[in-house]
């Protein structure tokens, strides 16, 4: 009684009613847990026990034979497997948490812990290696999201005209249709060929335009460490030949080409820009997809010259990157029309209804074709002509008509001209040539 009253003395009220509350059993328990703290729990049932009688705090319990092992119990008896180790990248001491008891169990944790050790003794960080590979299986993408990222590449280099990216968006979309939810990672060349396949049975140079797009992202996905080989590479060899090209059709008589002329002249009830488009194409003989998409912003009528980059530059070797063309006066008359019409566009033949908002290059044939003139001469036929009516009919230097193609001509030093190289004559070449046409449009109604 009087060691008692001491007691009650020396220490603070709240104190002694703690260890009032604390009966004989209760003491009991936390002998046996300290007991198992300093012997480290070797069995799940010890475990359970340890959770069971933990009443507060957070408290850490060495697993028995695996240093550095250790199971933590929070106060809200959350209770995780831990792995205390110094690693070899930093120097630093860490604590890998390895999973939740009880869905992660003793035997996973004694597992993982001896992976660990391998690690650790090749030099490996074990957190940083589980971050990686979880980042990397967490990230792996599927054929779409690939492809999406290769073609905003393609995009950011500004390698390609934008009408170029939507044929390999197209082709991407053939491509998906089959593979595109698949991770790269399990695409097989099976899976691939068998896309190929479906579509080579409707056509082949699509076939393989697709073919080559899914190579060049299956590069990317092999780049990023996604893939080790490449599923498209062999499916070239499996393929069908590529059928004979079809040379484009194209007039290359004075007389015939003239009777062209004013059959182009004479419609008056097509609609749309495919006649305007036509009679420019006759006089500066570019390429069809560039006279459809011909810009303002293009177009100096003052200085008389027309100055882009032909959509199908892209790495080819003969093609120029950037094309000055000079503009005939009978060019620059047609355009000051069509500037009332579609000056307040980007586009000379503006279209409102197509996605690019200009005119689709298969008007034009659609136009030669009502006219009667399907596989005797086509829309691109018309650099053909020019190519041989300039030089057999006007003498022209050869050298400058290739010039004004937009093909890339060297020197005898082998040296490339640049795009106003010969420019005064090349001025004259063109108005030349306007005249000539205007020429054969008349010849045969005045005889």
């Amino acid at each position: 009684m009087i060691a008692f009253l001491i007691v009650c003395y020396c220490i603070p009220f709240q104190t002694v009613a703690i260890y009032a509350k604390q009966d004989g059993h209760q003491l009991v328990i936390k002998m046996a847990n300290q007991k198992l703290k300093d012997a480290g729990i070797k069995t799940d049932s010890q475990i359970k026990q340890a959770i069971k009688e933990h009443d507060g705090g957070d408290e850490v319990y060495a697993i028995q034979g695996y240093k550095g092992l250790n199971l933590y119990i929070r106060d809200n008896k959350t209770t995780t497997f831990r792995h205390r180790f110094t690693s070899p990248v930093t120097g630093k001491r860490k604590n890998f948490t390895l999973g939740a008891y009880p869905v992660f169990t003793l035997e996973q944790a004694r597992d993982m812990y001896r992976n660990n050790l391998s690690l650790l003794a090749g030099g490996i960080d074990p957190v940083f290696h589980h971050q990686d590979a979880h980042n990397k299986k967490r990230a792996m993408p599927t054929f779409s999201e690939l492809a999406e990222e290769w073609l905003q590449s393609q995009i950011a280099s500004k390698q390609f005209e934008h009408r170029t990216i939507e044929q390999k968006r197209t082709h991407i979309a053939y491509a998906a249709t089959y593979i595109g939810r698949m991770p790269v990672d399990q695409i097989r060349t099976p899976d691939v060929l068998r896309a190929i396949k479906d579509i080579e049975r409707k056509t082949i140079p699509t076939a393989k335009r697709v073919r080559g797009v899914c190579q060049r992202i299956f590069a990317l996905a092999i780049g990023q460490d996604y893939i080790d080989n490449n599923p498209a590479i062999a499916v070239a060899d499996l393929m069908l030949p590529k059928p004979k090209t079809e040379h484009h059709h194209a007039i290359i008589e004075p007389v015939a080409f003239g009777q062209l002329l004013r059959d182009i002249d004479s419609v008056t009830d097509f609609y749309g820009h495919a006649q305007n488009i036509l009679k420019l194409q006759a006089m500066l003989f570019q390429r069809n997809g560039d006279l459809c998409s011909m810009k303002w912003s293009d177009i100096d009528l003052d200085a008389k010259t027309w100055t882009f980059s032909p959509s199908k530059t892209g790495n080819r070797a003969d093609m120029v990157s950037s094309l000055v063309v000079p503009l005939p006066k009978q060019v620059i008359e047609l355009l000051r029309s069509l500037h009332a019409q579609t000056g307040h566009t980007d586009y000379v033949f503006y279209n409102n209804r197509r996605k690019e908002k200009f005119e689709h290059q298969q008007q034009l044939n659609k136009f030669l074709w009502r006219l009667g003139y399907k596989d005797v001469h086509t829309p691109h036929g018309f650099r053909a002509s020019a190519r041989t009516l300039m030089v057999e009919q006007l003498g022209i230097s050869e050298t400058l008509i290739e010039l004004q193609l937009g093909h890339n001509v060297r020197d005898a030093n082998g040296r490339a001209y640049n795009r106003v190289t010969m420019i005064d004559m090349r001025r004259d070449m063109m108005q030349h040539w306007a005249d000539y046409l205007d020429g054969l449009r008349t010849t045969e109604q005045s005889s």
